[in-house]
């Protein structure tokens, strides 16, 4: 099988979807596909390279708007590389462009991550385009059944839709001797208090202020992992509010370390507060490490990955009293974060794993361009 698959961006570059793309592309060549991969460069040229046997095709690109990037290369792709299947990830106007443009022949499996939310005002331009790209697909897939009940723009659409939850390889993050002992080191700068870990880019919909607010009564420190626009405000919030010296900004850290910080932590938080938060992959990092998730209760997939009083707990969103109430609680009892976290850790492998998620979107892969040579 020949798949062409649209993303954004590729390894090495970071984030939550690029993470996945870069899972799907090389499961897919494992399991003996040919996988050409078509997304932005950031610099105005061309570059093609083969990573790991998924052939990279990044395309020039001179800058963003509104988070799309002005890649003129991108709509014609669909046509210069041949494929049986194309695999495309929405939100991306440029993939849209591509899909429609390539004609109606190629089955099209669309992975649905996420409502537009930050660019809401122009839905009214963008929706006939997105009406045009879910009636051409073959199949639409989202994480969590809460996608289907949330996203509004699938309801016409729901008996082409599959749920498919999204998976990480968790091999790194098993407690091996060197992360413990990596780990017990990181806990000695926190002087005995309890570590409360989030994990994210420092922007406003991740809710960062709302868990150092929380944490202003509790003896706890609070490790904030990333980087991002809002890092000098948060710090000066945590020293307006005297913690200065327990909030700690480790900036974007390498793969490496993340084991070694969730293994340190004694909660990992998720404070997120709107929809743009679609799953929260940080929460299954945390789970597979056997740590209790306290998360926020958002109109996404965030709550199923994290089940409230089975694998954490969840709290109302730009809470800090509720936040801090939950956290106070677990930090109080050591049996019940405990449990949480071995049911944490059982429901990441036996869900989110990297491995399951490939075999089941190759499944669905092979169903529709099965169907579709039957036509």
């Amino acid at each position: 099988m020949r798949i062409l698959e649209f993303g954004k961006f590729y390894w090495p570059e970071r984030g939550g979807i690029e993470t996945l793309l870069r899972s799907w592309c090389e499961g897919f060549v494992r399991l003996g596909a040919e996988v050409d991969c078509v997304v932005a460069n950031r610099s105005p040229r061309t570059t093609h390279e083969n990573l790991n046997g998924v052939r990279v095709h990044r395309l020039a690109s001179w800058g963003t708007v509104f988070s799309t990037s002005l890649c003129p290369g991108y709509p014609a792709s669909a046509r210069r590389y041949p494929a049986d299947l194309w695999h495309a990830h929405f939100p991306n106007p440029l993939m849209d462009l591509a899909c429609l443009a390539g004609g109606r022949r190629t089955p099209l499996v669309i992975t649905y991550h996420s409502d537009v939310i930050r660019q809401a005002a122009l839905m009214t331009l963008y929706r006939p385009l997105l009406r045009r790209l879910l009636a051409r697909a073959d199949r639409i897939v989202v994480a969590t059944p809460n996608h289907l009940r949330y996203c509004s723009a699938l309801a016409p659409y729901l008996q082409k839709c599959r749920v498919i939850p999204f998976g990480i390889n968790q091999e790194p993050l098993q407690p091996a001797p060197a992360t413990l002992a990596s780990a017990a080191e990181l806990r000695k700068g926190a002087g005995g208090r309890a570590i409360l870990l989030n994990i994210g880019r420092l922007v406003g919909y991740k809710g960062q202020k709302y868990l150092i607010e929380a944490a202003r009564e509790l003896d706890a420190d609070v490790w904030l992992v990333g980087s991002g626009p809002l890092e000098a405000p948060l710090r000066a919030q945590a020293s307006a509010c005297g913690m200065g010296e327990r909030v700690r900004f480790w900036g974007a850290v390498g793969d490496s370390q993340i084991p070694a910080l969730l293994h340190a932590c004694d909660l990992f938080v998720l404070p997120s507060i709107t929809p743009n938060e679609a799953f929260g992959l940080a929460q299954v990092e945390a789970m597979a490490c056997g740590k209790p998730v306290v998360s926020c209760a958002l109109a996404s997939g965030v709550p199923y990955v994290n089940q409230d009083g089975v694998t954490g707990v969840i709290v109302p969103p730009a809470d800090a009293p509720a936040l801090a109430a939950a956290l106070r609680k677990l930090l109080h009892d050591r049996a019940w974060r405990e449990n949480l976290g071995e049911a944490g850790r059982l429901r990441a492998a036996r869900e989110f794993g990297e491995a399951v998620m490939v075999e089941r979107y190759w499944d669905c892969l092979r169903e529709t361009l099965a169907e579709n040579n039957r036509r």
